[in-house]
């Protein structure tokens, strides 16, 4: 009997404990890592920071809406389950001013229950609105989650700070899985200058009434978006600040998502003022945004040993990461074997 391909993958987020969980599961001995795990609060780690609501986007390739279809057909089901984290309610979705776009070719027939509101369901000042039963990831459980299934199918796990690809070159090793996210910027041996911070700042608060999710895209970019999870915390944002390194909150800038949100969602303060609002905590993540998109291809590598590694990297899914994960990891999991394949019929 031929011996398991060995993979070693960089990165605990939610893309590389996903990827790892795939190759796992699909007869790959993997192991897994990473300097920043579930539990862990680091600006380094983008993936406890998530809103992670499954929000279809318009992408302009049939790669990408295939990624997003599987992912999403693959955490519908998760929904199912307990201890996951995932849960299903209804989503509202506002537009400002009508965004032009084929909605129909977006989400009818893959999400559930969709609809375009009526005008007179619609918020005053909005000219065009979308519903359809959504996933929310109540992102702590979900990573334990995720590390818990990833460990049970016999993965392994290093906790450990690498600098470079070649960190992770072990013997016998045939597959390294580079999830590095926003640390592909400066990491070694990848150093990719298309990679950039998109900063995102929200404000968690105690709402368990709250049994809906909505949103709003305002014709000048404001984005506000109101995401319950299972626990009764409710996600409260947001901003999209391009190539902003800041990690601490902005007072103002909660008190603007704050107004927004109770704007958009009156319920929130349950006929109250804006004081009865049981805030949590404040919130800043760096979303590992990528000029041009993901990064999902492999590539061969001939290490200081004149070793041939080869590569696949994974990483640069900006504010897609928790919606893309799956079809991401599956991606993936087609490339090396295909990779594989090759290797073996030259042989």
């Amino acid at each position: 009997m031929s011996r398991k391909n060995r993979v070693n993958v960089i990165g605990a987020g939610v893309v590389g404990l996903t990827t790892g969980l795939v190759l796992q599961k699909n007869g790959y001995k993997v192991k897994i890592i990473a300097e920043h795990w579930p539990g862990d609060l680091s600006i380094n780690y983008t993936s406890p920071c998530a809103g992670a609501i499954f929000s279809p986007h318009e992408f302009f390739d049939e790669r990408y809406e295939k990624i997003q279809n599987v992912s999403y057909k693959t955490l519908w089901e998760l929904s199912n389950m307990n201890d996951t984290g995932v849960i299903r309610l209804p989503n509202f979705i506002f537009y400002e001013k009508d965004p032009h776009i084929d909605v129909e070719k977006l989400f009818k027939g893959v999400y559930h229950e969709f609809h375009i509101l009526p005008k007179n369901e619609l918020p005053k000042n909005v000219d065009y609105g979308i519903s359809f039963t959504t996933v929310t990831i109540d992102v702590p459980i979900y990573l334990r989650w995720l590390l818990n299934q990833f460990t049970s199918a016999g993965g392994v796990t290093q906790k450990a700070h690498l600098n470079h690809l070649n960190d992770a070159d072990e013997p016998n090793v045939d597959f390294v899985i580079n999830c590095t996210g926003i640390n592909a910027r400066n990491f070694g041996g990848v150093d990719d200058d298309k990679v950039f911070p998109t900063r995102g700042q929200i404000v968690v608060v105690s709402a368990p009434h709250i049994k809906f999710a909505k949103s709003l895209q305002e014709e000048d970019g404001t984005y506000t978006y109101i995401i319950p999870r299972e626990c009764g915390e409710v996600i409260l944002g947001g901003t999209m600040d391009v190539n902003n390194y800041d990690t601490t909150p902005d007072p103002k800038t909660a008190e603007s998502i704050l107004n927004r949100c109770i704007k958009l969602c009156p319920e929130l303060t349950q006929d109250k003022d804006l004081s009865s609002v049981h805030i949590l905590r404040h919130v800043v993540g760096l979303r590992p945004s990528r000029k041009g998109g993901i990064r999902l291809e492999t590539e061969v590598r001939r290490n200081s040993v004149g070793k041939d590694v080869i590569i696949c990297h994974n990483y640069g899914h900006h504010s897609y990461g928790y919606i893309m994960s799956w079809g991401s990891a599956i991606e993936a999991l087609e490339l090396i074997k295909s990779v594989k394949s090759q290797k073996e019929a030259r042989l």
